[in-house]
């Protein structure tokens, strides 16, 4: 016996036209506002973990241990690093010599970009272009930079003391880079010149915000420049400036390549005698090649020049191997630092410049 076959399609109520077929209704995952910035924030918090939590924790650990950089062994020594670096004079004298160039290069470049910010906040035909030259200093490389003004210091032929020597503001050629005072003005002008920028282009975009209206109703009521800068201008730069201050503050005092640039860290206890020895390998070389110039082959002038090459590339070896020795053997003196080398360093160069002048005085009178 045979039964019917079912009909073919869905069954009563579904598919049928103008009836929506039947989903099973679903879950939506929501989160509130707080797991929203949580899982915002989760990626940075990673990335600060393993790049900045996690080293400065190692730095503070690594604190109390001694570690020689040809062992893979750590000692652990307590607070004898601490106790070391207290008492060495020349962390003092660092930390003053740190402490002026940092609070010195953060006021000149305080007071400099407020000044320009004010300048070139006023409506003034074609300060869009001078606004564009002012991030210039910002943008060029701190070796482009240091390069540069250490041609413009130079004591016998940079354009400062050529222009110093004209004004007749000094009489004699300054070494810039020989006097740590000195050193130290050059590498301070070198930062706020590169960095002044920064300022301006930070209170220049808070002296935009300002509302107009507020200087409208000073001026209504007969107040001066002077008091309009200081009843509304200041109050409402203060967040920005503190702002400033202390970036500037972290960045400059954590500075190195900037006066390492300049100086290349001269005219310390360890490095004097380096760079005498730098200085005279190229004085001698530069003499000889004067002397001989101009009766010899462009060949030899060459062999000399790369003479000279080897001569530095032996000092830099010498100086490298010093700090090596340093660095494995703290505290320990070096075995000719008894020997008065220093002073005689100090005495021969101050012949060798009483020499220079009395070349230079008989040179004036030929001429």
């Amino acid at each position: 016996m045979k039964t019917a076959a079912a009909p073919h399609g869905p069954p009563d109520g579904f598919g049928a036209v103008g009836v929506l077929p039947f989903t099973p209704p679903t879950r939506r995952l929501r989160l509130s506002d707080r797991q929203v910035g949580i899982l915002f924030m989760a990626p940075f918090a990673l990335v600060a973990t393993l790049f900045v939590l996690w080293p400065v924790l190692q730095a503070v650990r690594l604190a109390f241990y001694y570690k020689n950089p040809l062992r893979p062994v750590l000692t652990f020594v307590g607070l004898d690093n601490f106790r070391y670096l207290v008492a060495d004079p020349v962390f003092w004298a660092a930390l003053r010599q740190a402490v002026v160039w940092t609070a010195t290069s953060t006021i000149l470049q305080t007071l400099l970009g407020v000044g320009l910010a004010l300048l070139l906040h006023q409506a003034v035909r074609g300060i869009n272009v001078f606004r564009g030259l002012l991030l210039f200093p910002y943008m060029v490389p701190t070796v482009v930079i240091a390069l540069i003004w250490r041609w413009m210091f130079n004591p016998e032929f940079g354009v400062v003391n050529t222009t110093l020597l004209g004004w007749r503001l000094i009489r004699k050629n300054i070494y810039w880079f020989s006097d740590p005072t000195w050193a130290m003005a050059s590498a301070i002008l070198l930062n706020v010149w590169k960095f002044t920028p920064f300022v301006i282009i930070c209170v220049l975009a808070r002296l935009q915000t300002i509302p107009i209206d507020l200087y409208d109703a000073a001026r209504v009521d007969g107040a001066s420049a002077w008091q309009r800068f200081r009843d509304i201008t200041l109050p409402q730069l203060k967040a920005v400036l503190a702002v400033v201050v202390v970036f500037r503050t972290i960045w400059t005092f954590n500075k190195f390549e900037e006066i390492y640039l300049l100086t290349r860290g001269r005219w310390t206890p360890i490095t004097r005698w380096i760079s005498f020895a730098h200085a005279a390998a190229s004085v001698a070389v530069i003499a000889v090649i004067l002397r001989i110039a101009p009766y010899s082959s462009v060949e030899l002038v060459d062999s000399i020049v790369k003479l000279s090459v080897a001569l530095a590339l032996i000092v830099s070896l010498i100086d490298a191997a010093l700090k090596l020795y340093r660095a494995l053997r703290p505290g320990v003196p070096l075995p000719w630092e008894g020997w008065g080398l220093e002073q005689a360093i100090e005495e021969f160069a101050e012949e060798g410049e009483a020499f220079g002048q009395a070349m230079e005085e008989r040179f004036k009178k030929r001429k």
